[in-house]
């Protein structure tokens, strides 16, 4: 009987810092974004998926309770008819446009509202500071007691303002300036967009918490980032 060939390593893989784009071989300009220097090698995934701990058990569907993701008005009826209804706790939102269109004002606005409905709110800003987002809320009458808001750039510092005021509806502005430690990469970058978004995506399904998400666009148009 033949002897076993040897697997073969695996082929390294190379991907743009800046929008993602995966080559089988190092180019110094990304195909996609034509950014420069930007593509790098990446290293191979180790691990494989085991068993884990739940978080709720399986139960039938007929059991599952739907009040608890009924919509709720965001108190912009026009916001409220592209989300099909309005906000829906334990989702996930992404809000991008080009700067300056008002994403920041027209979220703030919605973090006020929710706050009149005695829904707690946490907004998270790392693009100004608090007393910037302050000046606007003045400006706008979108002070409220229950509107909480935080300057962070570190996701281990605003999960911690999550576990601490637990929220119903969180707003991070923007995704792109949120760094996680341990990840490689800048904020912004593919991998830490990734690691970001999916650890908030995590804290908004397992504590109900409807979360929207600022995004950069590029000057093409497109949404940055993966």
């Amino acid at each position: 009987m033949p002897a076993a060939r040897p697997a073969r390593p695996p082929k390294p893989a190379y991907r743009c810092s800046e929008c993602g784009w995966e080559t089988g071989k190092w180019v110094g300009r990304c195909g996609e974004c034509q950014a420069w220097g930007s593509v790098a090698e990446t290293a191979a995934p180790t691990l494989r998926a085991a068993a884990a701990p739940v978080t709720a058990p399986a139960v039938p569907i007929g059991d599952v309770a739907v009040e608890a993701s009924a919509f709720r008005t965001s108190g912009v009826p026009e916001l409220d008819r592209v989300l099909g209804g309005g906000l829906v706790p334990g989702a996930a939102i992404l809000l991008a446009g080009e700067p300056g269109v008002g994403k920041s004002t027209l979220l703030l606005e919605v973090a006020a509202q929710t706050a009149r409905y005695r829904h707690r709110t946490l907004y998270v800003t790392g693009e100004e500071s608090a007393s910037q987002v302050r000046l606007r809320a003045d400006r706008t009458n979108a002070v409220e007691p229950e509107l909480f808001l935080a300057a962070e750039t570190d996701l281990g510092a605003l999960l911690t303002h999550v576990e601490e005021t637990r929220p119903t509806l969180l707003v991070v502005d923007s995704v792109q300036t949120i760094g996680a430690s341990g990840v490689d990469g800048v904020p912004g970058g593919v991998t830490q967009v990734k690691e970001v978004a999916a650890a908030l995506i995590r804290v908004a399904k397992t504590r109900n918490i409807t979360t929207i998400l600022v995004g950069h666009v590029t000057k093409d148009g497109s949404i940055a980032g993966p």
